[in-house]
């Protein structure tokens, strides 16, 4: 069968364009062909770079071929981007998270539903080799009841927010910024949060960006976001999880996601990546590197945008929904609710664990089955 590829115009030229830009190449499924930025001499650049067009969004918008809007803005932007391009019955996909506020977000899912049309969001790591070997694990019971879960990982957000100043911005503490991994990993697995009980400390920052070579060389910074988070998550299933986040800490990033079972224990590795390594642990046994189980074993930001043009051609849901989005970004809010009020958060969105990806769909080119080919493919299991 014949499938026309999808015409998609890229919102948002900075840092994280480059790497869409290169991943998208590969899927057949999608046909870039627009970008456009703030800053027109960056959108030209990258126009240039990767044979486009480039346009004001409103062109973009008004463009009845383009089909798919792929936001890279800024967090602070993707609210109003994303509310605009599914006004226009573009379908959406967006880098994380889905807004800044909540009901920023509960509109846009109002707004996509309304008009028909689809939103996926990132994180897309979930669909990686590691994520989904260590999901295969789970659901074959390698590892018995999940009872707990620990997440725990640290950052230098002093030396981050200087070159990256969104950082620095609601919206961009690592909460939000790098949290939502690591949240997204966890229930991808496990299904829905329930309830959430946190406290947070603010490390409050005040000075000029002394990073030479940045653009905001000189410029005075300030940081009034929760710097240090500290949670426990009571999951629908019944596993508890701890979660702690540090942007106070040292530039050495720590990364933790580790799932403690009846028959053993599961560390996943960081999931910012497609490949960590699923290291599992059994019963007086030494700890075994699983191979794995599933494809996309490289770094490939895009991945769930190109799922999401396979659901949408052919008829089925994509694996990184709004809901889960949505759910993860509720979450988020939840742990700064608990940490203000000093109460137990009680969760109001829910969402259906998307199928896993088949399994064996190896990067092996002409010997076999391709990566691609498991987005095309939906098993329901």
């Amino acid at each position: 069968m014949e499938i026309k590829p999808m015409k998609t115009a890229i919102v948002g030229c900075g840092m994280i364009s480059d790497t869409y830009l290169e991943s998208l190449k590969q899927f057949q499924i999608l046909s870039v062909c627009a970008c456009t930025d703030l800053n027109q001499e960056r959108a030209k650049n990258t126009a240039e770079k990767y044979n486009l067009c480039a346009c004001t969004f409103d062109e973009i918008l008004q463009n009845d071929e383009i089909e798919l809007i792929l936001n890279l803005t800024v967090p602070t932007a993707h609210y109003d981007i994303t509310r605009r391009a599914l006004e226009a019955q573009k379908h959406v996909y967006s880098e994380k998270m889905l807004a800044v506020e909540l009901n920023e977000g509960k509109e846009l899912l109002r707004l996509a539903r309304e008009k028909n049309v689809r939103l996926g969001v990132a994180p897309d790591t979930f669909l990686g080799a590691g994520l989904q070997t260590a999901r295969y694990l789970v659901e074959h019971h390698l590892i018995g009841d999940i009872q707990s879960a620990v997440i725990s990982v640290n950052r230098n957000f002093t030396v981050f927010g200087e070159f990256l100043p969104h950082l620095n911005k609601r919206g961009g503490s690592i909460l939000f910024d790098v949290g939502c991994y690591y949240l997204t990993a966890l229930v991808s697995i496990l299904g829905p949060i329930k309830s959430i009980t946190a406290m947070t400390r603010t490390n409050k920052d005040s000075r000029k960006n002394t990073r030479i070579g940045s653009k905001n060389y000189g410029e005075k910074i300030e940081n009034n976001n929760e710097t240090i988070i500290c949670a426990v998550l009571q999951l629908k299933c019944g596993t508890l999880a701890t979660l702690h986040l540090n942007s106070s800490s040292i530039l050495d990033e720590q990364s933790h996601l580790e799932l403690y079972g009846t028959k053993g224990i599961l560390s996943l590795g960081d999931p910012n990546t497609f490949n960590a390594p699923v290291h599992l642990k059994k019963p007086l046994n030494p700890e075994i590197i699983v191979p794995f189980t599933h494809g996309y074993c490289r770094s490939i930001r895009g991945l769930g945008t190109a799922d999401m043009a396979w659901g949408i051609r052919t008829g089925r849901p994509h694996r990184a929904s709004m809901e889960m989005a949505f759910h993860v970004f509720e979450a988020v809010h939840g742990i700064l609710t608990s940490a203000s009020n000093n109460t137990v958060y009680q969760m109001n969105s829910d969402f259906n664990l998307p199928p896993m990806l088949p399994e064996g769909y190896l990067d092996n080119g002409n010997w076999g089955p391709t990566e691609e080919s498991a987005l095309a493919e939906y098993e329901t299991n």
